[in-house]
């Protein structure tokens, strides 16, 4: 709520200056009438303590084992994770997933990425290569889709689950976004 009253205050600053409007339905007199309350917008900072990512891994399903290597392993978001096709695999010479790219359409902030393919993802990406009966997935199939490459929608009840039976508390799966990017930060 605070962002979004954040932004139309913005919205209606700007139209002021541009002379689109004369008056904010956000101030009357020269006095605010709303106040954000900037004591709900604090940054969480919430990382894998010793032991749970190993916890996770142990405790979750296999698909959910998947996105959290993929999460621990490029620091994408889960609905890019979700979103991933074959088709956005790129492969070497001799066929070895080399990066992912995502086309601006499939990023939160519009703009296309090339993320490389760790060891750990790669291993990850040969296993769900295959449908149930051995045929390779069709460039259209989701990566971390079902069994045959259809869409998932949702994995919070999956993620919930997992963090329960593992012990692990105030962990959300956005934090292991946090969690790759702090990681590369520290082996620089």
């Amino acid at each position: 709520c605070n962002r979004l009253m954040a932004r139309l205050r913005h919205l209606f600053n700007w139209a002021i200056a541009e002379g689109l409007t004369e008056r904010s339905p956000f101030t009357r007199g020269g006095v605010s009438l709303v106040t954000l309350d900037h004591r709900a917008e604090t940054e969480r900072t919430r990382r894998l303590q010793r032991g749970e990512r190993t916890r996770l891994l142990q405790h979750a399903h296999p698909h959910l084992q998947a996105l959290i290597i993929a999460a621990l392993s490029t620091g994408c978001r889960r609905g890019e994770l979700l979103s991933l096709q074959w088709s956005q695999i790129r492969r070497d010479e001799h066929g070895v997933a080399r990066w992912i790219e995502f086309p601006a359409s499939k990023t939160k902030t519009h703009e296309p990425r090339v993320i490389p393919v760790s060891s750990d993802l790669r291993a990850v990406l040969e296993m769900r290569r295959t449908d149930p009966t051995g045929h390779p997935l069709p460039p259209d199939a989701y990566v971390f889709g079902n069994a045959v490459g259809d869409p998932l929608t949702s994995i919070k009840t999956a993620w919930r689950n997992t963090c329960r039976r593992a012990g692990i508390h105030d962990l959300h799966f956005h934090d292991l976004r946090r969690e790759f990017a702090c990681r590369l930060l520290e082996s620089s």
